[in-house]
């Protein structure tokens, strides 16, 4: 496998997991940043509605004008007056302020609220499976608010519910049923439709990894460039200086001028080169001259060869000369020898005569005569030894 894609693999495995990491982070964050700000809507509207709601109890209610189909509310006293031009009012309480400015907003899609209590004035302000959860444990104490995501007619919404305290002003309606200031009297379930709100941090999900996607090809083909350029560039160069050196085709005028670690370790490389090459021609020299004196020292051998086969030669001949000529006197001195001993072992004391006596030393003469000579030939023979 190639540097480069070495490179771009494992870069590209750190740059998909940390964008990865930080997209997926930034993500949640940001979705958990949309659902706080809308869970914190619903809370100022709730807050709005208890603000509207404790104003209208602390006036006693408002009057409206009656028109169809309005009907007063039976379970309020004093639910309907007739002023002196005989225009007739209904009495409106909190709780049916509330409820009809719940049908304003729901009508303009914006968001519904709901009033309810475990204790109903009103059958239908009945609460539902969720809203009865909640009431129970705002009743037990174990929570002051409620938050939850649910569909509803198949559309999700965030359901938020905060408790009702009974204030001074809602004994007036709610004297018979024994509550004391600060009592739970019920709870507002506020509804916001959230579907464009998952759809926009769906959107900005799908954008969010589109551009990872896009930062990472960015990256990683900035990255390749900068590769290709800074590193495989001189790297090759090196490569190709190095493939000229050992073919014996570096030259040291093309030097790499990068101004960073690759330059420096091309100067290493062509100084190590010049010592080498320097070394090179010092050992070529060396073998050169170690050549021409073997050549000296082979000819001299070949001649002290040649001289050695003469020498062999005339050590031959003069070995087999001298042979002869030291068998020579050696057989005239064994037949003599043999002659005087024949001669004097058959001799008698009667027959040492002056003539034999003449004749046995002729022969010694003889025997002296040989001897010198072989002496002469041995001494010789050490001489030239």
């Amino acid at each position: 496998m190639k540097l480069t894609i070495k490179i771009i693999f494992w870069c590209s495995l750190a740059l998909t997991i940390a964008l990865g990491t930080a997209f997926y982070f930034i993500s949640k964050m940001q979705e958990k940043l949309i659902m706080g700000q809308i869970e914190n809507e619903a809370r100022a509207i709730f807050k709005q509605i208890v603000i509207t709601r404790q104003w209208i109890a602390d006036h006693g209610g408002i009057f409206v004008e009656k028109k169809d189909p309005m009907k007063p509310n039976p379970y309020l006293d004093e639910s309907e007056i007739i002023d002196i031009q005989g225009r007739k009012y209904i009495r409106s309480s909190p709780a049916m302020v509330t409820k009809e400015i719940s049908k304003y907003a729901k009508g303009m899609e914006l968001y519904w609220f709901h009033i309810t209590s475990l204790q109903l004035v009103n059958p239908e302000n009945k609460p539902d499976d969720t809203e009865y959860k909640a009431l129970v444990a705002f009743e037990n104490k174990s929570t002051l608010e409620f938050i939850l995501t649910e569909q509803i007619d198949g559309k999700p919404y965030l359901r938020y519910m905060s408790p009702l305290y009974v204030e001074k002003s809602c004994l007036r309606c709610h004297n018979k049923n024994k509550y004391k200031i600060g009592d739970i009297r019920g709870a507002i379930s506020i509804m916001i439709p959230i579907q464009k709100t998952l759809q926009a941090i769906d959107y900005n999900r799908k954008f969010m990894f589109i551009s990872a996607i896009l930062t990472l090809i960015v990256l990683m083909s900035a990255l390749f460039i900068i590769i290709e350029k800074v590193v495989l560039s001189p790297m090759k160069r090196l490569k190709n200086s190095i493939s000229d050196f050992s073919e014996g085709k570096y030259s040291k005028e093309y030097m790499l001028k990068t101004e960073d670690e690759f330059e420096d370790l091309y100067k290493t490389f062509s100084d190590m080169a010049s010592k080498i090459g320097g070394y090179q021609k010092e050992l070529e020299e060396k073998v050169k001259e170690a050549v021409n004196k073997v050549e000296e020292t082979n000819t001299k051998l070949i001649e002290l060869n040649k001289r050695l086969n003469e020498s062999n030669t005339n050590k031959s001949d003069f070995i087999a000369r001298a042979s002869h000529e030291i068998r020579t006197p050696l057989t005239t001195i064994k037949g003599s020898m043999d002659y005087v001993t024949s001669r004097i072992s058959n001799m008698k004391a009667q027959d040492f005569n002056e003539e034999t006596i003449k004749k046995i030393s002729e022969f010694l003469t003889l025997v002296k005569k040989n001897c010198e000579r072989l002496i002469k030939m041995v001494n010789n023979m050490l001489d030239i030894e």
